[in-house]
């Protein structure tokens, strides 16, 4: 098996869950071979509150920090939660606005035998230049 940054690993688990998300930003990228550094996952979530409950209860099997609320999950920005296998970022508002699109786009690929859905490129690097620009302003 090849070596998985411990955050693309975390996003593994959320996957194995039956969590529907699209993996993006520097986990993504790594696994698309565009960048050498993973700094966590970001995780956009898949509205609706089936899968919200499901986000929870994978978290609260991997968290070493306070668990998100089903409130959160469903009406919070970013929800980011710390895991044994290091930082989740929960895009949520991102989610309820792009989840069509960054779906449309994104591809399997496996993470230790576990299909996780990964934006493209493209997609991810968009999110990333339009998040380094608010941060930068």
């Amino acid at each position: 098996m090849a070596a998985f940054p411990s955050a693309v690993l975390g996003a593994a688990v959320l996957a194995a869950e039956d969590v529907s998300f699209v993996l993006v930003g520097s986990a993504a990228l790594w696994l698309r071979g565009e960048i050498a550094c993973v700094a966590d996952a970001d995780a956009v979530i898949e509205p609706g509150e089936r899968n919200v409950r499901r986000v929870r209860e994978a978290f609260a099997g991997i968290a070493i920090g306070p668990v998100p609320s089903v409130a959160s999950l469903s009406g919070g920005s970013v929800v980011p939660v710390v895991t044994a296998y290091g930082k989740v970022d929960c895009l949520v508002e991102r989610g309820r606005r792009d989840w069509g699109r960054l779906r449309r786009g994104a591809g399997f690929l496996l993470v230790a035998d576990v299909p996780v859905l990964v934006a493209s490129g493209t997609d991810a690097w968009n999110l990333r230049r339009r998040f380094k620009e608010r941060v930068n302003e």
